[in-house]
């Protein structure tokens, strides 16, 4: 579904990416850890065209995406959640939902009209809510949620258009350990259900080792280790580099 071939992107001298390679299986769960400042975050941001890079490319679905702008490679079927959710916080549930598929449509320039005379896509905006949970919300204020379903919104945002590929940015970051919890359950059943292929990032260790059918290392803009689960876990040089041995023994 996704792949990357040699990665090099630098910024003023500074080496943030450094030849790095990983392929994302389609209907997999991938996840893309490391120690903060690996390089996880710059490689999403070339992923989705905030970065051009250096060298190398990147595929999606066997289309060369490597310099698109972001609007492009997102109407061509991927999607992304950062670790700040995106959402309007003055606007309503519903209308920041209404806007995601308008904008995933290309037709927010088409004039200015109130965002409640567009049916098909509030009603779009709807069945989203229902994936997510949030029906019940959906003419609150999002700034009015709590940070769990903020989030939750984002992702919806994220699912608007015709996706084949989800990238998350840390989906739990700045969660209680029990909403950590309920997110996991979410993204697991949600994700899976829809049959999309996740690329993810996230510090919590039982979370990646949870939810991941593949897990690539990055250390110090470099591709460490790549495996299963069990695999990662085990591997002397990931425990050194970024799980530490409390963790993995946990």
């Amino acid at each position: 579904m996704l792949e990357i071939n040699r990665v090099r992107k630098s910024f003023y001298g500074f080496l943030a990416l450094d030849d790095v390679s990983l392929s994302v299986a389609p209907g997999s769960f991938h996840a893309l850890v490391g120690p903060n400042g690996a390089g996880k975050t710059t490689l999403f941001n070339v992923v989705v065209g905030r970065y051009t890079p250096d060298s190398g490319e990147v595929k999606l679905a066997g289309r060369r995406i490597t310099g698109w702008p972001t609007h492009r490679v997102v109407r061509s079927g991927l999607g992304i959640s950062f670790q700040r959710a995106q959402a309007f916080l003055s606007m309503s549930v519903l209308e920041n939902l209404t806007l995601a598929v308008l904008a995933q449509a290309g037709r927010t320039r088409a004039g200015m009209r109130p965002l409640a005379s567009y049916d098909d896509a509030r009603q779009r905006a709807r069945q989203l809510l229902e994936w997510v949970g949030l029906a019940g919300r959906a003419r609150e204020a999002a700034e009015a949620l709590p940070l769990g379903d903020l989030k939750r919104v984002d992702i919806a945002m994220a699912l608007a258009g015709d996706l084949q590929l989800l990238l998350l940015d840390e989906p739990l970051a700045g969660l209680s350990r029990r909403e950590r919890r309920e997110m996991v359950r979410f993204i697991e059943e949600l994700l899976r259900g829809l049959g999309l292929t996740l690329l993810f990032t996230e510090h919590d260790t039982e979370a990646v080792l949870r939810l991941a059918d593949r897990i690539t290392v990055l250390h110090q803009g470099r591709v460490l280790a790549e495996g299963a689960p069990d695999e990662i876990k085990n591997d002397a040089r990931v425990i050194e580099a970024f799980l530490g041995e409390a963790d993995v023994a946990g």
